[in-house]
């Protein structure tokens, strides 16, 4: 595929106090193989100096342009890039991780072709220091089919960074404003609505893990996990009316154990913070969602720990559980 031939990329970065790590952020887009790009970073009320950096880049290149606006969340800051967005086709970046420089040009030639209109591809994990944290995420679906059931049972993430794909399949859909898990609302929408996905097996973003991101933020605030959980919860339940509506049985199943899933994982982890009263809404909600399925639907891992949440075992041995990882730190800290 010959760059004179190309189709405008728009690539947008929703950005809110990352001042230390725009910059190598932004270098690694410019940087990229494939240079029809415009470069939307959309500084979403920050407080620190993104503000002044992302405005320093507008001398340094002119495919990008910034927005400044009040601050509205993550899903106002994605919504507004699209609304400016130019390009036929879209990749959102968070602006603390960084790029392959041939992620667009490899994703890039395949949706020229004209019949695939979405890209999914791997990625890895850096600490906040930039460097490889040793563990990677390829993707590794051999048949684009089977993109929208592994997103809806979570075999794979629903990261709204992980593809590229053009614009128009946003046309009828936004990001939820005012709420978290917002790429649990959105993703498979996306995927669903796609002619036609293709798979990319290699790690071309990597994805930096940091304390005080929205992420790290749940296990420091536990009144903000709660908020994340309450989310989740009704993004679930959407993806879940959604699969109903398209009389897909298997989606509506997986959707389920996908929901039960995660309450246990959030009900595992409240108890290592030693809140019993977040744990204790976690484990009231994950008993308002195993009365929607049979126990033959579950999932093997999840009918184990069905079982052992019936016979009261399930908060002893996720305790122990923690408390083993704990020690098992310790040792090899030391």
């Amino acid at each position: 595929m010959t760059q004179e031939k190309s189709r405008l990329v728009s690539v947008i970065l929703p950005a809110y106090n990352v001042s230390d790590y725009l910059d190598a952020c932004l270098e690694s887009i410019t940087s990229q193989t494939y240079i029809y790009t415009e470069i939307i970073i959309v500084d979403d009320g920050s407080t620190d100096d993104t503000p002044r950096r992302a405005d320093d880049w507008l001398s340094k290149d002119e495919r990008v342009h910034v927005i400044h606006q009040k601050n509205g969340g993550l899903s106002a800051a994605r919504n507004a890039g699209l609304y400016y967005a130019h390009g036929d086709f879209i990749l959102f970046v968070d602006p603390d991780d960084c790029i392959d420089e041939n992620l667009i040009s490899k994703c890039m030639t395949l949706l020229c072709n004209g019949s695939v209109s979405l890209v999914h591809f791997g990625y890895r994990l850096i600490d906040e220091n930039g460097l490889l944290r040793g563990r990677n995420f390829p993707d590794r679906l051999t048949n684009a089919e089977k993109l929208l059931p592994a997103i809806l049972s979570d075999k794979i993430p629903s990261h709204s960074w992980q593809f590229l794909c053009k614009k128009e399949l946003y046309s009828d859909i936004a990001f939820p404003e005012g709420r978290k898990a917002e790429d649990v609302a959105t993703t498979y929408k996306l995927v669903a609505k796609a002619k036609k996905c293709a798979v990319l097996p290699d790690c071309l973003y990597k994805y930096r893990v940091r304390g005080n991101s929205i992420l790290g933020e749940l296990t420091s605030d536990n009144s903000k996990a709660i908020k994340y959980y309450e989310d989740e919860l009704l993004a679930f339940h959407e993806m879940i009316d959604w699969a109903v509506a398209q009389e897909q049985e298997v989606y509506v199943v997986a959707a389920h154990n996908n929901i039960i899933r995660h309450l246990f994982y959030h009900y595992k982890h409240l108890l290592a913070l030693d809140d019993m009263q977040g744990a204790g809404w976690i484990c009231m909600q994950l008993k308002k969602e195993l009365n929607a399925l049979s126990f033959y639907q579950l999932e093997p891992l999840n009918k184990a720990r069905t079982f052992m949440l019936k016979i009261n075992l399930l908060s002893f041995f996720y305790r122990l559980n923690n408390l083993f990882k704990k020690t098992v730190k310790k040792i090899l800290h030391k």
